[in-house]
């Protein structure tokens, strides 16, 4: 019997045998990945998907004081801050009957689970260069496991939400609710597929590193998060208010607003443009993410 060797990425799996087991089995490394293999190991390192996933959550909040209470007090500092400087300083309106600290924070969730997505998913290559080189498995398990760690901060965002109608004395729109769940993770998968996409490109031009930061600072603007769609399209021309839908961003936030402040209407054009963006760069984006594998190793 063959010792098992030391495994230096037992993190990624609470037994620690993952690798091992993994490597005891057949295991078809593609150079052009035109057949279903690869596709197969994703399966097959799926629970790897979760570990990054634990991974992650663990090395955010490791030797903190606070640990997982910064998801809840980063949104809530922005949504006041946020509340004050557009609700009160530019006396914006809020989404119908509303108070404008709900509006603000149930954009912010959304917006923040399409910037981070983005931001995971196109670092993917860089963040993760040391493990990538050394041990074999889907590169795309990677993004998709940090990709997975962001719901956590989710769903704690949604518990302080639900704090905050019930503080405010606003009621949600209970029969919509269902759909929070749609909406969650559409955000995500907008986000993810927009970091795919770009994943390939940041390797070769780190100067994308720099400006992708910068261009989520802007889009937080030019995306109805602090202000009202409606409010926003009515005030615009009408050509003008066909170039704002076609930010993606802006018809999943309204539409995750629509869940739960019920005199928010739903925008069906803007999200159809939205479908229609998530429909084209996710597989553009798997297929950029493939190409990246065989040549990040040069560049990173």
């Amino acid at each position: 019997m063959p010792q098992k060797p030391e495994n230096k990425y037992s993190s990624l799996e609470g037994s620690g045998d993952f690798f091992w087991r993994v490597k005891m089995q057949k295991t078809v490394i593609e150079a052009n990945g035109k057949n279903l293999q690869y596709w197969k190991d994703i399966w097959r390192y799926r629970r790897l998907a979760v570990n990054f996933a634990k991974r992650d959550i663990t090395v955010r909040y490791k030797q903190t004081v606070i640990g997982l209470g910064w998801s809840v007090i980063s949104p809530v500092i922005n949504m006041l801050l946020l509340s004050f400087l557009f609700g009160k300083v530019a006396d914006l309106p809020s989404d119908g009957t509303a108070p404008y600290q709900i509006m603000v924070y149930t954009g912010l969730i959304s917006w923040n689970l399409i910037a981070r997505g983005l931001t995971v998913a196109s670092s993917a290559f860089i963040s993760n260069a040391d493990l990538l080189k050394k041990v074999y498995f889907p590169r795309i398990i990677a993004p998709v496991g940090q990709s997975l760690a962001l719901l956590v901060d989710t769903l704690i965002s949604l518990f302080v939400l639900f704090f905050l109608l019930f503080l405010f004395k606003y009621p949600p729109a209970y029969g919509r609710l269902i759909f929070l769940p749609v909406f969650v993770l559409l955000s995500l998968l907008l986000g993810f597929s927009a970091g795919l996409f770009l994943s390939s490109g940041n390797i070769k031009h780190r100067d994308l590193n720099q400006a992708i930061p910068f261009f989520l600072q802007v889009g937080q603007y030019v995306t109805p998060v602090v202000y009202s769609f409606a409010y926003v399209t009515a005030a615009l021309s009408k050509k003008t208010a066909f170039l704002y839908m076609l930010n993606p961003a802006a018809g999943v936030v309204n539409a995750f607003k629509w869940c739960i402040i019920e005199s928010n209407p739903f925008h069906w054009p803007s999200f159809l443009i939205a479908l229609a963006w998530i429909a084209v760069l996710l597989p553009l984006g798997i297929l950029r993410f493939r190409r990246g594998e065989r040549t990040f190793v040069d560049l990173v």
